[in-house]
């Protein structure tokens, strides 16, 4: 019967669902631009003009003809074509057709072109950008007054904007650059200086580089102005990292991580750096992340430099995470690229993947694998939801693209490869990673090009394992019984699609690597009896061999907590692991604490379930676990919020945190353990949140402090402390905020007082720091985030939102067109009110035409969907809390 049960339901798949996507072919790649030319080689020359911020250049491109055509297309935007010469036999100069709306050139050619070479010279002025868009620049204020530097960014679809040029992921060819800028600037390329000549009486130089190795043309990097250099090497590979003035010093733990990072990684791929250098630039704020050309890697000097004196443990950590991550796209997306943007995550989930993968290699006692459980349960419910999407997900166009820099693609990308790679085993994981490195450098692949080559190294049926998660949208849930049959124990899983209020969703299945394990109480997880079965159907019931050892041992599913699916436990299954839930592994708290309150999300489970295992952990010390408890409390407390029962949930929630905080203390001890001293701020910031005046009051004490003497505050606490001063700040305070964050000329320090800023509760003060959006004195990528995180911070969704409406036009022509689909959308994200959601809506569809309305309508269903959780849950919470909370003496 259960056979016939599982047929029936795998009936319910949708036929054609699954693709059957097939390995790499240059001809069957999706894209605009027609496949009967090919790029083999760009010679560009580039002269920037400062005062004008503009630029003129020149670009040679060696063509090769693969079938007869006419007419040669690539992509242009906001460039004007001066000349347009053919170098093919008789050379003759072509008119060019722009079509701005599909961002291409075109040319038609009086005789026709048969397969072989011949090149295209173009002649060409553009602008220089404010936004990180092509080439860009960059003002920053220093000690001698302010500076402009120059620098690029490419990805998505912005080398268009900087040259003409085959500008699809497809078109790899090799580049050359001569450039001509200030002669005392230094100026980074994807390969090495190869000649300087000043040019006379000009205050300028020529400076020419060697060709790179085949690549995309988003991947081409060129940077320059007054930099600092700290320079060493690693297994014959050169390294330096550029910074502004003043700041080379700060580079040196990073030095230190890329030469661990890259000698890790030259080993793990089996294929070795191919490049003879590898840069790295910190800018100081026209950029907001890190991008990851080849061999030259450009930051945000807040993610990549760091000071011991005034950073924390968090900003060290968050230096060896990008660093690990950007090293790892040297390999995942510039040796090895995607063919089109539909198979992003090969580039950016495995990049999130294999950066992890290192950070926690050299750094076992940061815990990254378990920390990173909060990411997944913040991807979780977006891929539970209706506006979700596979992995791999169709992309039409450039605007696309852009949207396919998610979660999704990062981090259920990174989530599926560990449980993939778990399942496997690193060491056969791992084989199958160095033959498709090998087989596919300087080349482009499709997931099924990665399939075959895992496949065949680790001799399992990866395919069949692994095209449900690339290719479905969503993630199942796991029911389980236990059952004797004839004298023996076994379990019966159940799979079904986990959905957050979607009753119209498709019923899928997946191929599922459950892992069953049970730990004794009092021992460790080494000590734990595990099993794992492939789920492959709907219902599958198998023998416990190992596991079962004692009827009073709880079972529990996704033991180890690689697997990305959810478990929904029975009363008495939660009750029997809640008996020992402090004793159990880190990694079992947080899938149970995890898949529990899941279930109150999708209105399966109550928080009475959830607050039952909380109130167990009362002395948990545990980093992870407690990041991920803190995150489940702020997201009741912007449930609770002006509801009845807020003041209450407030003290329960103090009640379980004000003891942990007060073990720690608010001073580090003498060899204390590193992630304590993160844990003590994100519990203070947590309890003065939650209106604890002791916290507060001692706040504000040490922040005056801090004032007179920078050392007074420990750098671990100033992030916590400067958000409890900022939100609670009066006018006094808020002044000395703004004067800090407007003459600082360190990215990092301006980010953490307009940090402080933007959580003001006071919707006065709120209104001024949105204000600094419509000026210059914000960063463009600081102006980008300021309004979401005055609308987050300090719980000012339709404050916000009514401020961007009057505003919209002057705060859209500061959004570069990478992130405008993500502004929109997030100054709503936060909040309760399903109004906004409409109006979201609304104002996408009327203001934004163009643009994919894909974010907006991710936002506005988690807006409703939190508004009905608040309906629905809310009640229960205060009742629980009533019935259970500790009463005070």
């Amino acid at each position: 019967m259960r056979r016939i049960i599982s047929f029936l339901l795998a009936l319910l798949v949708p036929v054609g669902l699954l693709q059957a996507e097939a390995p790499f072919s240059f001809a069957a790649t999706p894209g605009k631009l027609p496949k009967d030319i090919a790029p083999r080689h760009y010679a560009v020359e580039i002269t920037p003009d400062l005062p004008t911020l503009t630029h003129t250049g020149v670009v040679t491109i060696d063509l090769e003809i693969l079938r007869p055509t006419r007419r040669i297309v690539l992509n242009a935007f906001q460039l004007e074509i001066t000349r347009a010469l053919l170098l093919h036999g008789e050379n003759r100069d072509l008119k060019p057709q722009l079509n701005e709306a599909e961002q291409t050139v075109s040319f038609d050619v009086p005789v026709e072109l048969k397969p072989g070479r011949c090149e295209l010279r173009l002649e060409f002025k553009g602008r220089i950008a404010k936004q990180p868009e092509g080439l860009y620049h960059d003002r920053y204020q220093t000690s001698v007054g302010e500076k402009i530097l120059l620098a690029t960014q490419m990805e998505p679809v912005f080398a268009r904007r900087m040259f003409p040029c085959w500008d699809e992921p497809v078109f790899r060819a090799t580049f050359d650059l001569r450039v001509v800028v200030p002669e005392k600037w230094t100026v980074m390329f994807n390969m090495p200086q190869t000649a300087e000549r000043v040019l006379p009486g000009k205050g300028m130089k020529e400076v020419r580089f060697a060709k790179t190795p085949s690549m995309p043309a988003y991947l081409f990097v060129f940077a320059a102005g007054e930099f600092e250099a700290l320079e060493d090497e690693v297994d014959g590979i050169k390294l330096r990292i550029f910074t502004t003035a003043g700041k080379r010093e700060s580079a040196r733990y990073a030095m230190q991580c890329t030469k661990q990072i890259l000698h890790y990684y030259n080993e793990y791929f089996g294929v070795k750096f191919p490049l003879p250098k590898l840069d790295q630039l910190a800018t100081p704020g026209g950029f907001g992340g890190a991008m990851e050309n080849w061999g030259g890697i450009i930051y945000n000097e807040a993610r990549l430099l760091f000071d011991p004196a005034k950073s924390s443990e968090e900003t060290r950590e968050g230096c060896f995470r990008i660093i690990a991550h950007e090293v790892a796209h040297q390999w995942f997306g510039d040796l090895v690229t995607m063919a089109w943007w539909d198979n992003l995550w090969l580039n950016e989930g495995f990049a999130s993947w294999m950066g992890t993968k290192a950070t926690d290699h050299f750094n076992p006692g940061w815990q990254v694998w378990l920390r990173a459980n909060r990411a997944r349960e913040t991807v979780m419910p977006q891929d539970a939801r209706r506006t979700t999407h596979p992995i791999q997900t169709p992309v039409r166009d450039e605007a696309g693209a852009n949207s396919a820099f998610d979660d999704i693609t990062y981090v259920k990308g990174q989530g599926f490869l560990r449980m993939l790679e778990t399942h496997l085993g690193e060491e056969k994981f791992r084989a199958g990673m160095r033959l498709y490195m090998k087989r596919h450098q300087l080349s482009n692949t499709t997931t099924q090009d990665l399939w075959a080559a895992l496949e065949e190294g680790s001799g399992q049926p990866v395919r069949g394992i692994a095209e449900a998660w690339t290719e479905q949208p969503g993630f199942p849930v796991l029911t389980y019984r236990e059952f004797e049959e004839d004298g023996k124990s076994r379990v019966e899983l159940r799979q079904e699609r986990f959905t957050l209020n979607d009753p119209e969703a498709a019923r899928l299945l997946w191929k599922v690597p459950v892992a069953i394990g049970c730990v004794p109480p009092g021992s460790s997880a080494a000590a734990a009896a595990t099993e794992t079965v492939l789920l492959e159907d709907a219902a599958h019931s198998f023998p416990l061999v190992r596991v079962r050892r004692s009827g009073e041992q709880a079972l529990k599913l996704n033991f180890g907590d690689a697997g990305f699916y959810r478990v929904q436990y029975s009363a008495p299954q939660l009750a029997g692991l809640r008996a020992n839930f402090p004793a159990l592994p880190d990694t079992e708290k947080l899938s149970v604490l995890g898949d529990v309150w899941a279930m109150v999300n999708a209105g399966r489970g109550s928080p009475s379930d959830y607050f039952s295992l909380v109130q167990t952990l009362r002395a948990e010390r545990s980093l992870a676990v407690m990041d991920s408890i803190l995150g489940v409390i702020g997201e009741v407390g912007r449930l609770e919020n002006g509801q009845p029962g807020e003041l209450g949930f407030r003290a329960f929630a103090a009640s379980l945190l004000r003891p942990i905080f007060e073990s720690l203390g608010w001073d580090p001890k003498p060899g204390e353990a590193r992630n304590d001293l993160i844990l003590r701020g994100a519990l203070l910031e947590e309890l003065g949140r939650l209106g604890d005046q002791e916290i507060l009051t001692e706040a504000r004490r040490r922040f005056g402090a801090f004032k007179e003497d920078a050392s007074a505050l420990s750098p671990n606490l100033r992030v916590p402390v400067l958000r409890l001063v900022g939100r609670y700040a009066d006018e006094a305070t808020y002044r000395d905020l703004h004067e800090r964050a407007r003459t600082s000329m360190l990215t990092e320090e301006k980010r953490l007082y307009y940090d402080a800023m933007q959580q003001a509760a006071d919707p006065a003060l709120a209104v001024r720091t949105m204000e600094l959006s419509l000026g210059d004195e914000m960063r463009p990528p600081e102006k980008n985030r300021n309004l979401a995180r005055v609308a987050e911070g300090g719980n000012h969704g339709r404050l916000v939102w009514d401020f961007f409406r009057k505003n919209d036009v002057k705060l859209l022509s500061d959004v570069d067109s990478f992130r405008r689909h993500q502004y929109i959308p997030s100054l709503v994200r936060g909040s309760t009110e399903p109004a906004l959601a409409d109006e979201l809506l609304a104002y996408v569809r009327t203001k934004e035409p163009g643009a994919p309305a894909v974010e907006a309508e991710k936002a506005a269903e988690l807006v409703r969907e939190r508004a009905a959780l608040r309906q629905r849950a809310v009640p229960q919470i205060d009742s629980w809390i009533r019935e259970n909370a500790p009463r005070k003496p």
